[in-house]
């Protein structure tokens, strides 16, 4: 987890300082829809948001040490030597600000690697949950020397960003797409 502390944080405070600039169009772009897998599952539902979650998965304590983080859910069977989890998914939150669109925040949060080595964009999609469009960018990067794959879902509701960041190493990402699948598609902001 704490690999992933440094994205997240870069990700927060970038959201929170987006300007009002789209960059334009994205690479393979294209609008889906999304269906839930059937696989056994739990379900978190707490601080305004509900999603399942593998049956197998633990719930991460970690969530009051990581800013704007509402959940941490990890695959138990993943940790590495120093006991963190190399495959996890994170919901974070933050408020949109104004007179800017998700897309916005989003085209202007991953601008900000366009220029840096240990970021490799794979692949981008429009999705929709929750009943409402959302941008997934799914990226390589390097984080304290680990080369991690993640999958980053962005959705606004009701003026606030939910980015539910879905990552393993890179051996494992196409493996856990069903688990994935299962948290991102059944996301929904309940309050």
């Amino acid at each position: 987890m704490k690999k992933y502390l440094p994205i997240l944080a870069i990700i927060a405070l970038v959201v929170c300082v987006a300007g009002c600039v789209d960059s334009g169009t994205t690479n393979n772009t294209t609008k889906i829809n999304t269906t839930v897998p059937d696989i056994p599952s739990k379900t978190y539902a707490k601080d305004g948001i509900s999603f399942k979650y593998p049956e197998s998965w633990t719930k991460s304590n970690l969530v009051s040490q990581t800013t704007n983080t509402l959940a941490i859910v990890a695959d138990p069977d993943s940790t590495d030597s120093s006991g963190n989890y190399n495959t996890l998914a994170v919901i974070q939150t933050v408020a949109l600000p104004s007179n800017t669109t998700l897309k916005e925040a989003y085209n202007s949060a991953y601008s900000t690697y366009e220029n840096d080595s240990s970021y490799v964009i794979v692949s981008q999609r429009v999705l929709t949950i929750d009943g409402t469009a959302a941008y997934e960018n799914i990226h390589k990067i390097n984080v304290d020397g680990v080369t991690k794959k993640e999958r980053a879902t962005w959705l606004e509701k009701n003026g606030t960003i939910y980015v539910i960041l879905c990552g393993a190493l890179p051996s494992d990402f196409d493996s856990q797409q069903t688990n994935f699948d299962l948290i991102t598609f059944s996301f929904k902001v309940t309050a």
